[in-house]
Protein backbone atom coordinates (compact mmCIF):
# COMPACT_ATOMS: atom_id res chain seq x y z
CA UNK A 1 0.00 0.00 0.00
CA UNK A 2 2.89 2.18 0.93
CA UNK A 3 4.79 1.69 -2.63
CA UNK A 4 1.40 2.24 -4.37
CA UNK A 5 0.23 5.69 -2.70
CA UNK A 6 4.32 6.73 -3.72
CA UNK A 7 3.75 6.08 -7.84
CA UNK A 8 0.53 7.67 -7.17
CA UNK A 9 2.11 10.94 -6.76
CA UNK A 10 4.75 10.80 -9.07
CA UNK A 11 5.23 13.61 -11.79
CA UNK A 12 6.96 14.66 -14.12
CA UNK A 13 10.34 14.78 -12.41
CA UNK A 14 9.51 11.79 -10.00
CA UNK A 15 8.52 9.69 -13.02
CA UNK A 16 12.43 10.34 -14.73
CA UNK A 17 14.10 10.17 -11.46
CA UNK A 18 12.45 6.77 -10.58
CA UNK A 19 12.89 5.60 -14.14
CA UNK A 20 17.41 6.52 -13.39
CA UNK A 21 17.46 4.92 -10.00
CA UNK A 22 16.09 1.46 -11.59
CA UNK A 23 18.06 1.40 -14.07
CA UNK A 24 21.20 2.27 -11.57
CA UNK A 25 20.03 0.07 -8.88
CA UNK A 26 20.32 -3.14 -11.53
CA UNK A 27 23.07 -2.42 -13.27
CA UNK A 28 24.14 -5.93 -14.41
CA UNK A 29 20.54 -6.69 -15.30
CA UNK A 30 19.99 -3.79 -17.65
CA UNK A 31 23.50 -3.80 -18.99
CA UNK A 32 22.56 -7.84 -20.09
CA UNK A 33 19.34 -6.44 -21.84
CA UNK A 34 21.53 -3.33 -23.59
CA UNK A 35 24.04 -5.48 -24.97
CA UNK A 36 21.77 -8.31 -26.17
CA UNK A 37 18.81 -5.86 -27.64
CA UNK A 38 19.18 -2.23 -27.23
CA UNK A 39 22.62 -1.71 -28.97
CA UNK A 40 21.45 -3.17 -32.23
CA UNK A 41 18.54 -1.01 -31.71
CA UNK A 42 20.40 2.10 -31.33
CA UNK A 43 22.83 0.87 -34.54
CA UNK A 44 19.65 0.50 -36.46
CA UNK A 45 18.13 3.96 -35.91
CA UNK A 46 21.26 5.31 -36.53
CA UNK A 47 21.97 3.65 -39.71
CA UNK A 48 18.30 4.27 -40.63
CA UNK A 49 19.36 8.22 -40.46
CA UNK A 50 22.15 7.74 -42.98
CA UNK A 51 19.96 5.79 -45.71
CA UNK A 52 17.02 8.39 -45.25
CA UNK A 53 20.10 11.29 -45.90
CA UNK A 54 21.44 8.89 -48.90
CA UNK A 55 18.03 9.11 -50.52
CA UNK A 56 17.16 12.57 -49.70
CA UNK A 57 20.91 13.56 -51.46
CA UNK A 58 19.97 11.53 -54.39
CA UNK A 59 16.74 13.06 -54.93
CA UNK A 60 17.35 16.78 -54.34
CA UNK A 61 20.47 18.07 -55.91
CA UNK A 62 22.07 21.61 -54.99
CA UNK A 63 21.86 23.65 -58.57
CA UNK A 64 25.10 25.56 -57.86
CA UNK A 65 27.33 22.87 -56.31
CA UNK A 66 25.76 19.41 -56.92
CA UNK A 67 28.29 17.63 -54.43
CA UNK A 68 26.93 20.03 -51.72
CA UNK A 69 24.09 18.32 -49.89
CA UNK A 70 24.04 20.02 -46.82
CA UNK A 71 21.18 22.39 -48.31
CA UNK A 72 18.95 20.25 -50.21
CA UNK A 73 16.02 21.11 -48.44
CA UNK A 74 16.05 24.67 -49.35
CA UNK A 75 13.46 24.64 -52.34
CA UNK A 76 15.87 27.64 -54.12
CA UNK A 77 19.05 26.08 -53.82
CA UNK A 78 17.76 22.49 -55.06
CA UNK A 79 16.06 20.30 -57.93
CA UNK A 80 14.15 17.20 -57.90
CA UNK A 81 16.39 14.51 -59.16
CA UNK A 82 14.01 12.70 -61.38
CA UNK A 83 16.06 10.35 -62.98
CA UNK A 84 16.88 8.63 -59.71
CA UNK A 85 13.18 8.03 -58.92
CA UNK A 86 12.71 6.30 -61.64
CA UNK A 87 15.67 4.15 -61.47
CA UNK A 88 14.48 0.52 -60.42
CA UNK A 89 17.78 -0.19 -58.68
CA UNK A 90 17.22 2.60 -56.41
CA UNK A 91 13.35 2.01 -55.72
CA UNK A 92 14.36 -1.30 -55.32
CA UNK A 93 16.57 -0.54 -52.75
CA UNK A 94 15.12 2.24 -50.93
CA UNK A 95 11.71 -0.66 -50.56
CA UNK A 96 14.70 -3.47 -49.54
CA UNK A 97 16.08 -1.22 -46.71
CA UNK A 98 12.76 0.30 -45.55
CA UNK A 99 11.29 -3.25 -45.19
CA UNK A 100 14.55 -4.51 -43.30
CA UNK A 101 14.07 -1.96 -41.29
CA UNK A 102 10.81 -2.16 -39.95
CA UNK A 103 11.05 -5.93 -39.67
CA UNK A 104 14.53 -5.88 -37.49
CA UNK A 105 12.79 -2.60 -35.46
CA UNK A 106 9.68 -5.04 -34.89
CA UNK A 107 11.24 -7.86 -33.66
CA UNK A 108 14.08 -6.13 -31.50
CA UNK A 109 11.29 -3.77 -30.23
CA UNK A 110 9.07 -6.71 -29.13
CA UNK A 111 12.00 -8.65 -27.45
CA UNK A 112 12.78 -5.42 -26.05
CA UNK A 113 9.76 -4.63 -24.31
CA UNK A 114 8.74 -7.59 -23.13
CA UNK A 115 12.07 -8.11 -20.76
CA UNK A 116 12.11 -4.34 -20.05
CA UNK A 117 8.55 -4.68 -18.98
CA UNK A 118 9.07 -7.91 -17.06
CA UNK A 119 12.03 -6.98 -15.77
CA UNK A 120 10.31 -3.77 -14.23
CA UNK A 121 7.39 -4.94 -12.87
CA UNK A 122 8.69 -7.76 -11.07
CA UNK A 123 10.56 -4.92 -9.35
CA UNK A 124 7.44 -3.34 -7.94
CA UNK A 125 5.50 -6.96 -7.57
CA UNK A 126 8.10 -9.10 -6.08
CA UNK A 127 10.86 -8.76 -2.98
CA UNK A 128 12.98 -10.85 -5.65
CA UNK A 129 14.63 -8.64 -8.58
CA UNK A 130 14.68 -11.55 -11.86
CA UNK A 131 17.04 -12.36 -14.11
CA UNK A 132 17.85 -11.51 -17.60
CA UNK A 133 17.10 -15.00 -18.12
CA UNK A 134 13.94 -15.31 -16.41
CA UNK A 135 12.75 -12.15 -18.03
CA UNK A 136 13.96 -13.67 -21.75
CA UNK A 137 11.96 -16.82 -21.26
CA UNK A 138 8.49 -14.32 -21.11
CA UNK A 139 9.15 -13.82 -24.90
CA UNK A 140 7.68 -17.02 -26.31
CA UNK A 141 4.39 -16.29 -23.97
CA UNK A 142 3.80 -12.79 -24.64
CA UNK A 143 4.81 -11.83 -28.03
CA UNK A 144 1.77 -12.67 -29.80
CA UNK A 145 -0.27 -10.07 -28.23
CA UNK A 146 2.85 -7.14 -28.56
CA UNK A 147 2.57 -8.50 -31.65
CA UNK A 148 -0.89 -7.36 -32.74
CA UNK A 149 -0.76 -4.14 -30.96
CA UNK A 150 2.37 -3.21 -32.45
CA UNK A 151 1.08 -3.98 -35.97
CA UNK A 152 -2.01 -1.90 -35.42
CA UNK A 153 -0.35 1.01 -34.12
CA UNK A 154 2.58 0.66 -36.67
CA UNK A 155 -0.29 0.83 -39.49
CA UNK A 156 -1.23 4.49 -37.51
CA UNK A 157 2.39 5.49 -37.58
CA UNK A 158 2.93 4.37 -41.06
CA UNK A 159 0.01 6.25 -42.37
CA UNK A 160 1.42 9.23 -40.27
CA UNK A 161 4.58 9.25 -40.82
CA UNK A 162 4.89 8.06 -44.87
CA UNK A 163 2.04 9.37 -46.32
CA UNK A 164 1.07 13.07 -43.91
CA UNK A 165 4.89 13.19 -43.38
CA UNK A 166 5.70 13.44 -46.99
CA UNK A 167 2.85 16.01 -47.53
CA UNK A 168 3.67 18.23 -44.88
CA UNK A 169 7.25 18.08 -45.96
CA UNK A 170 6.10 18.87 -49.78
CA UNK A 171 3.42 21.80 -48.15
CA UNK A 172 6.61 23.11 -46.58
CA UNK A 173 8.58 23.26 -49.69
CA UNK A 174 6.04 24.88 -51.95
CA UNK A 175 5.18 27.37 -48.93
CA UNK A 176 8.77 28.55 -48.85
CA UNK A 177 9.32 27.53 -52.88
CA UNK A 178 9.76 31.96 -54.09
CA UNK A 179 10.49 33.78 -50.75
CA UNK A 180 10.59 33.37 -47.19
CA UNK A 181 8.13 35.86 -45.25
CA UNK A 182 6.68 36.42 -41.52
CA UNK A 183 3.48 34.62 -42.48
CA UNK A 184 4.75 31.68 -44.44
CA UNK A 185 7.36 30.77 -41.37
CA UNK A 186 4.64 31.61 -38.74
CA UNK A 187 2.23 28.91 -40.95
CA UNK A 188 5.04 26.35 -41.58
CA UNK A 189 6.09 26.77 -37.34
CA UNK A 190 2.26 26.19 -36.32
CA UNK A 191 2.17 22.91 -39.07
CA UNK A 192 5.36 21.58 -38.54
CA UNK A 193 4.45 21.96 -34.12
CA UNK A 194 0.54 20.19 -34.87
CA UNK A 195 2.30 17.54 -36.78
CA UNK A 196 4.98 16.96 -33.83
CA UNK A 197 1.88 17.20 -31.58
CA UNK A 198 0.33 14.22 -32.70
CA UNK A 199 3.39 12.08 -33.07
CA UNK A 200 3.97 12.55 -29.45
CA UNK A 201 0.97 11.80 -28.63
CA UNK A 202 0.70 8.23 -31.01
CA UNK A 203 4.08 7.61 -29.76
CA UNK A 204 2.52 7.53 -26.06
CA UNK A 205 -0.30 6.06 -27.01
CA UNK A 206 1.52 3.13 -28.57
CA UNK A 207 4.32 2.65 -25.67
CA UNK A 208 1.35 2.20 -23.05
CA UNK A 209 -0.40 -0.09 -25.53
CA UNK A 210 2.71 -2.42 -25.52
CA UNK A 211 3.24 -2.39 -21.84
CA UNK A 212 -0.48 -2.90 -21.00
CA UNK A 213 -0.33 -6.18 -23.77
CA UNK A 214 3.06 -7.67 -21.63
CA UNK A 215 1.38 -6.83 -18.33
CA UNK A 216 -2.24 -7.62 -18.50
CA UNK A 217 -3.72 -10.36 -19.33
CA UNK A 218 -5.44 -11.11 -22.35
CA UNK A 219 -5.47 -7.35 -23.03
CA UNK A 220 -4.25 -6.67 -26.70
CA UNK A 221 -4.68 -4.50 -29.74
CA UNK A 222 -7.32 -2.16 -30.20
CA UNK A 223 -8.25 -3.10 -26.19
CA UNK A 224 -4.67 -2.43 -24.96
CA UNK A 225 -4.92 0.84 -26.64
CA UNK A 226 -7.86 1.96 -25.42
CA UNK A 227 -6.97 0.79 -22.21
CA UNK A 228 -3.68 2.46 -22.09
CA UNK A 229 -5.07 5.86 -23.31
CA UNK A 230 -7.63 5.42 -20.10
CA UNK A 231 -4.99 5.03 -17.97
CA UNK A 232 -3.04 8.12 -18.69
CA UNK A 233 -6.28 10.19 -17.62
CA UNK A 234 -5.05 12.00 -14.63
CA UNK A 235 -1.37 11.87 -15.42
CA UNK A 236 -1.27 12.86 -19.24
CA UNK A 237 0.74 15.81 -18.52
CA UNK A 238 3.23 14.24 -16.60
CA UNK A 239 3.89 11.36 -19.06
CA UNK A 240 3.54 13.52 -22.40
CA UNK A 241 6.27 15.70 -20.59
CA UNK A 242 8.68 12.84 -20.20
CA UNK A 243 8.23 11.72 -23.69
CA UNK A 244 9.16 15.00 -24.96
CA UNK A 245 11.94 15.50 -23.00
CA UNK A 246 13.30 12.21 -24.22
CA UNK A 247 12.44 12.91 -27.95
CA UNK A 248 14.09 15.96 -27.70
CA UNK A 249 17.19 14.76 -26.51
CA UNK A 250 16.77 11.54 -28.91
CA UNK A 251 16.29 14.10 -31.67
CA UNK A 252 19.54 16.27 -30.74
CA UNK A 253 21.55 12.86 -30.60
CA UNK A 254 20.38 11.99 -33.81
CA UNK A 255 21.56 15.75 -35.20
CA UNK A 256 24.62 15.71 -33.39
CA UNK A 257 25.46 12.24 -35.33
CA UNK A 258 24.27 13.63 -39.17
CA UNK A 259 26.50 16.65 -38.41
CA UNK A 260 29.27 14.58 -37.31
CA UNK A 261 29.07 11.70 -39.19
CA UNK A 262 27.89 11.80 -42.23
CA UNK A 263 28.56 15.90 -42.85
CA UNK A 264 31.74 15.71 -41.98
CA UNK A 265 32.07 18.70 -40.07
CA UNK A 266 35.05 17.30 -37.99
CA UNK A 267 37.66 16.20 -40.49
CA UNK A 268 39.82 13.67 -38.45
CA UNK A 269 38.41 9.89 -39.27
CA UNK A 270 39.50 8.97 -35.64
CA UNK A 271 37.56 11.70 -33.77
CA UNK A 272 34.73 10.75 -36.32
CA UNK A 273 34.55 7.69 -35.31
CA UNK A 274 35.01 7.99 -31.67
CA UNK A 275 31.74 10.57 -31.63
CA UNK A 276 29.83 7.98 -33.56
CA UNK A 277 30.40 5.79 -31.23
CA UNK A 278 29.43 8.08 -28.16
CA UNK A 279 26.59 9.34 -29.57
CA UNK A 280 25.70 5.81 -30.52
CA UNK A 281 26.24 4.95 -26.74
CA UNK A 282 23.83 7.65 -25.70
CA UNK A 283 21.08 6.31 -27.78
CA UNK A 284 21.43 3.45 -26.30
CA UNK A 285 20.64 4.99 -23.14
CA UNK A 286 17.76 7.18 -24.53
CA UNK A 287 16.33 3.82 -25.79
CA UNK A 288 16.75 2.46 -22.54
CA UNK A 289 15.52 5.56 -20.54
CA UNK A 290 12.37 5.11 -22.68
CA UNK A 291 11.73 1.84 -22.36
CA UNK A 292 12.02 1.84 -18.66
CA UNK A 293 9.76 4.86 -18.21
CA UNK A 294 6.94 3.72 -20.10
CA UNK A 295 6.70 0.83 -17.56
CA UNK A 296 7.05 3.22 -14.61
CA UNK A 297 4.48 5.52 -16.18
CA UNK A 298 1.92 2.44 -16.51
CA UNK A 299 2.27 1.57 -13.07
CA UNK A 300 2.13 5.31 -11.61
CA UNK A 301 -1.23 5.63 -13.89
CA UNK A 302 -2.21 2.03 -12.27
CA UNK A 303 -1.63 4.11 -8.91
CA UNK A 304 -3.34 6.90 -9.52
CA UNK A 305 -6.87 5.10 -10.46
CA UNK A 306 -6.38 2.88 -7.47
CA UNK A 307 -5.89 -0.14 -9.51
CA UNK A 308 -2.99 -2.22 -7.54
CA UNK A 309 -1.38 -5.28 -8.91
CA UNK A 310 -0.58 -8.72 -7.38
CA UNK A 311 3.19 -10.17 -6.52
CA UNK A 312 4.94 -12.74 -8.84
CA UNK A 313 5.28 -14.89 -5.61
CA UNK A 314 1.49 -15.62 -6.20
CA UNK A 315 1.72 -16.76 -10.05
CA UNK A 316 2.73 -19.94 -11.24
CA UNK A 317 5.68 -18.30 -13.90
CA UNK A 318 5.61 -21.98 -15.53
CA UNK A 319 2.33 -21.76 -16.51
CA UNK A 320 0.99 -18.18 -16.27
CA UNK A 321 2.75 -15.15 -17.92
CA UNK A 322 3.04 -12.17 -15.71
CA UNK A 323 -0.01 -9.61 -15.90
CA UNK A 324 -1.74 -7.12 -13.98
CA UNK A 325 -4.71 -8.00 -12.41
CA UNK A 326 -7.18 -5.25 -11.83
CA UNK A 327 -8.90 -5.19 -8.61
CA UNK A 328 -9.99 -1.37 -6.49
CA UNK A 329 -8.55 -0.89 -3.86
CA UNK A 330 -11.29 -0.06 -0.58
CA UNK A 331 -12.66 3.15 -0.05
Amino acid sequence: MERHQELKRLGFFGILKESFKLIFSLKKLFTQISLALLIPISIILEVKILTAILFSFNMFKNRDEPEDFTVFIIPQYSTLNISYIASFKWVAFWLLSEITYLILLLVLSILSTVTIAFTTASIYKSKETTTFKKAAAAVPKLWKPILITFLLVFAVTFAYDYILGPVLGLILRLLFFKKFAVLKIVIGVILTVLYIAVFVYITLIWHMGTVVSALENDIYGAKAIIKGRNLLKGKMKASVAVFVVLLTLSAGIDTAFVLVVVYETIRIWAVRIGVGILLVLLKLLMVLLGLVAQTVIYFVCKSYHDETFENLDDADDQKVPIYVQYEKLPV
